[in-house]
């Protein structure tokens, strides 16, 4: 246990939301991949601009990719999946849904809804419960979170020895559409 903490990540999760208190996001940690190895997994295109775009920022340790149209979170079925040799954990938020998800080596080790950790799936799906429950993402029945989302994003850099600060989502990202995947 230990590393980083809801505050560490409540700046990325202010990011994406609005001015409401509704947090949109789809942000996924990827260990020892540079951002353009990441792009090149999901078939992304670099320097390309679409309606839907994402963006890969280098940080410690691997790459953050920030989705603007959620292509990232259905794309692990292609040739070399992003997480194939590595490890992946992604955060996913909109106004209907909100789940964590963590594979490595194309094998899904646990996947569960913010709001309803005790409906946990996967091969291994309390491998990170000692950490889940420091983080506060552990429900004991009554599903409940003030804001799940810095949480998860801390448990993401947790599980994947990925930290991306503010410093380094500042810096210019690679960038490119996925417009090409949603399409599919």
């Amino acid at each position: 246990m230990g590393g980083a903490t809801s505050a560490d990540y409540a700046w990325l999760s202010d990011r994406w939301t609005d001015g409401v208190g509704t947090t949109v996001l789809c942000i996924t940690f990827v260990r020892d991949l540079s951002p353009a190895d990441a792009l090149r997994r999901i078939k992304v295109t670099p320097g390309t601009r679409g309606d839907f775009n994402v963006a890969a920022y280098a940080a410690r340790g691997g790459t953050v990719l920030a989705d603007t149209g959620w292509a990232t979170k259905y794309v692990s079925n292609l040739a070399e999946p992003l997480s194939l040799g590595t490890a992946v954990a992604m955060v996913f938020a909109d106004v209907e849904d909100s789940d964590f998800t963590y594979r490595v080596n194309d094998r899904l080790i646990t996947t569960f809804g913010l709001y309803g950790y005790r409906y946990r799936e996967g091969d291994d799906p309390d491998r990170l419960l000692a950490d889940v429950r420091e983080l506060g993402l552990y429900d004991d029945g009554d599903g409940y979170h003030e804001d799940p989302i810095p949480g998860a994003l801390a448990l993401a850099s947790r599980a994947t020895g990925v930290h991306l600060s503010s410093a380094h989502y500042a810096r210019p990202a690679l960038t490119g559409s996925t417009d090409h995947l949603m399409a599919g």
